[in-house]
């Protein structure tokens, strides 16, 4: 599925086929600033500018944010790697802000590509 990343700069999107790995995808990129919202415009996942996202983890995965991000660690780093990937800005449009959210994705999927090939061993 893809997602609209919103967030204060540039029009950024992300693609997942598990919204868990899209929310982690997210708080990794914004840590909690930004928030997920689907093609026809529902959040999926709202802001954490003012906390409240344990309890919004809680409910919506049965888990903490530290405990799915673990769990996504241990199990779908492959696809935490393809998701940070697909963060790209819609056609037409250029970067504006400082804020390089497409780069940064990149670098962190770079990342654990280099960490999965070398065994996942840190």
């Amino acid at each position: 599925m893809v997602y609209e990343i919103v967030n204060p700069s540039d029009p950024y999107t992300l693609e997942a086929d598990d919204l868990s790995v899209a929310a982690v995808a997210c708080i990794l990129l914004g840590e909690g600033k930004y928030s997920l919202r689907t093609q026809d415009g529902e959040t999926a996942m709202p802001l954490f500018i003012f906390g409240g996202h344990n309890e919004w983890f809680i409910k919506t995965f049965g888990v903490d944010v530290q405990s799915l991000h673990d769990s996504i660690w241990n199990n779908s780093l492959p696809a935490l790697a393809a998701c940070l990937e697909s963060v790209k800005m819609p056609d037409g449009h250029e970067r504006s802000s400082m804020n390089d959210i497409g780069g940064y994705a990149a670098e962190m999927a770079g990342k654990i590509r280099e960490f999965l090939k070398d065994g996942g061993k840190k």
